[in-house]
C-alpha cells in the first residue's frame, strides 16, 4: 500500500470521506484532495496486486464487483446495447460519417473485446488492449480479434500508430495512472480524432450513497471523477469536448419488484439522465 499524491494535480493535501472493506475484509480509504476535488483510494494497493483482483472469478461468478458469466452472449448483447445507445447520445455516427477509409480504432481496456468487435462490424480497422488474461484468450481465441494482452503505458509500437478513435469505456476507474493515460491517448490520435470514454460519476447520487454507492468497488475502482473534473482534466492535455450524456440511478430491475418500485424507477432512469444527474457519464473529447 502506497501513499499517492492527487493524480491529477499532484497535490499531497486530502480530506478523508470514509473507509470501506472489500470482499476479503481489506479495509481501503476514499479521500478528496482539497485542491481539485479529485476523489481516489490513497493508500493505493500496486498495480501487481490489484493485478489479482481480475482473475477469471471476477468475469465468471456474479458479485457486487464482476460478472454473472461476463462471456455468455447475453452480457454481451447487453454491452453492444448500452454502447449503442452511448454512441447516439453522442451523435457518434454522424462524424463517423465524415471520416475518409480506413478508419482505425484502440479500445484500451477492452476486456472480451465486445466494442472491439462492435467497432469491426462497422467497417474498422478494429483493435484492443487489456491486461486481463482470461478475457483477452477469449477475444482473440473465439471472436478472433485484434487484441493485445499489453499494459498500455507500456505499448511501444514499431511504428508511429495513429487513431481516429481511442475510447476507454469503464476503464479509467481501474487505472493506476489516469492522467498519463490520457496523456498518452493524446499522442496517438490523428489530428481531429476523437477520444471517448465513459465512467462512474462522483456527482450527486454517490454523495447521497456514500460507502453504498453501487459504484464504490474497492480496490478495482481506485478513482472518482466528476463531471467537471474530468472535462478539466482532459482540456488540460489537449482536448475539446464535443458532447456528453449522464445516466443511471441506480435503481437495478428486479423480477420480483414491487409496483411502487417499477414505478420509482420508470421515473427516475430518465429523470437523472434529463436533469444530468446519472451516476454514469460518457463523454466524447476532440484532439485539439
Amino acid at each position: 500500500m502506497e501513499r499517492i499524491p492527487c493524480n491529477t494535480c499532484g497535490s499531497f493535501e486530502f480530506k478523508p470521506l470514509f473507509s470501506k472493506s472489500n470482499h476479503k475484509n481489506e479495509l481501503f480509504h476514499i479521500v478528496q484532495c482539497k485542491r481539485c476535488a479529485l476523489v481516489q483510494v490513497s493508500p493505493q494497493p500496486s498495480p501487481e496486486e490489484v493485478a489479482s483482483y481480475y482473475s477469471e472469478e471476477y468475469f465468471l461468478k456474479r458479485s457486487d464487483r464482476g460478472y454473472d458469466n461476463y462471456f455468455s452472449d447475453g452480457i454481451r448483447s447487453e454491452i453492444s446495447r448500452v454502447f449503442g445507445l452511448n454512441l447516439k447520445d453522442l451523435d457518434f455516427e454522424s462524424w463517423e460519417e465524415s471520416l475518409s477509409e480506413p478508419k482505425r480504432s484502440l479500445d484500451v481496456g477492452c476486456a472480451a473485446g465486445y466494442f472491439v468487435d462492435y467497432m469491426q462490424q462497422r467497417g474498422w480497422d478494429s483493435h484492443g488492449m487489456d491486461i486481463a488474461e482470461a478475457p483477452v484468450k477469449f477475444a482473440r481465441e473465439k471472436l478472433k480479434l485484434k487484441v493485445e494482452r499489453m499494459d498500455f503505458l507500456e505499448w511501444k509500437p514499431s511504428n508511429a500508430e495513429r487513431f481516429d478513435l481511442i475510447t476507454l469505456w469503464a476503464s479509467i476507474e481501474h487505472l493506476h495512472k489516469p492522467k498519463e493515460t490520457l496523456e498518452k491517448i493524446h499522442t496517438h490520435l490523428k489530428p481531429g480524432g476523437r477520444i471517448i470514454l465513459s465512467t462512474c460519476r462522483w456527482g450527486l447520487l454517490a454523495k447521497l450513497q456514500g460507502p453504498s454507492w453501487r459504484y464504490l468497488n474497492v480496490p478495482e475502482h481506485l478513482y472518482y471523477y466528476s463531471l467537471p473534473g474530468i472535462v478539466r482534466l482532459c482540456e488540460s492535455i489537449g482536448f475539446q469536448k464535443k458532447k456528453h450524456v449522464t445516466y443511471g440511478s441506480g435503481l437495478t430491475a428486479k423480477k420480483d419488484a414491487s409496483v411502487f418500485y417499477k414505478t420509482f424507477k420508470w421515473i427516475a432512469d430518465p429523470g437523472v439522465k434529463f436533469f444530468d444527474q446519472g451516476d454514469m457519464m460518457a463523454l466524447c473529447f476532440e484532439k485539439r
